[in-house]
């Protein structure tokens, strides 16, 4: 009469330790998947961002290169509707807009604006600035203007981009691949859009968007 509670006893007992072994494995299993369950929830925010900021960038250079002015309240308005949501406001949020026009200083243009010490000549300069958004992210890859100087939309001065070296945009030429293309030809201008945006997709430890950025030239 005592061998079917014996063996009622050693059953409970492996099914204490399969439970046992199950919640083992479980942890264990979670080391990997968990994170890599994070990892796609952030790639794949980031990717959506990616593509929504090279988009705006797009827009944003192509309507400023057909001589759209976005110093004007309705043209603002405009940019504000595309920038929607990335948390790109007139003059704050997440992220900025930087349009931008850049020539190549040549002695023609020394000559037309009387300047004797004509530092930039021969240089890619920045000849206008305008930000859309929060300026702390209003930072070009082409150079370093420090856009706090200037309104917003306001054209530079040649007594400015012709002389300052803080105006130059040296990484410009750089984007030509010289077998293929030919750099900007003296007298033209290139129209470019820089979008900046620095949204956190999760703000955990590692799992965080360091942001995305993308550019387009006219």
């Amino acid at each position: 009469m005592e061998r079917w509670p014996r063996r009622g006893r050693r059953m409970a007992n492996r099914k204490e330790r399969e439970r046992g072994s199950t919640l083992i494995e479980f942890v264990l299993s979670s080391l990997v998947w968990v994170p890599l369950l994070l990892g796609t929830a952030v790639f794949s925010v980031n990717l959506i961002n990616a593509i929504r900021v090279s988009q705006l960038a797009r827009d944003s250079g192509h309507m400023y290169a057909q001589g759209v002015d976005f110093a004007q309240p309705q043209s603002a308005a405009l940019l504000t509707r595309l920038a929607s949501g990335l948390g790109i406001q007139n003059s704050s949020g997440g992220g900025a807009v930087l349009l931008s026009k850049i020539t190549l200083v040549t002695q023609q243009d020394c000559d037309a604006a009387d300047i004797k010490v004509c530092s930039n000549l021969g240089k890619y300069v920045f000849t206008s600035l305008y930000v859309f958004g929060n300026s702390n992210y209003a930072d070009s890859r082409l150079g370093s203007p420090d856009t706090s100087d200037y309104a917003k939309g306001t054209a530079l001065q040649p007594q400015d981009y012709l002389v300052k070296s803080s105006l130059r945009a040296p990484n410009f030429p750089h984007l030509f691949d010289p077998p293929k293309q030919q750099a900007a030809t003296p007298g033209q201008y290139a129209f470019v859009s820089e979008v900046t945006v620095n949204s956190q997709a999760i703000n955990w430890s590692d799992f965080s968007n360091t942001g995305s950025y993308a550019r387009s030239i006219f």
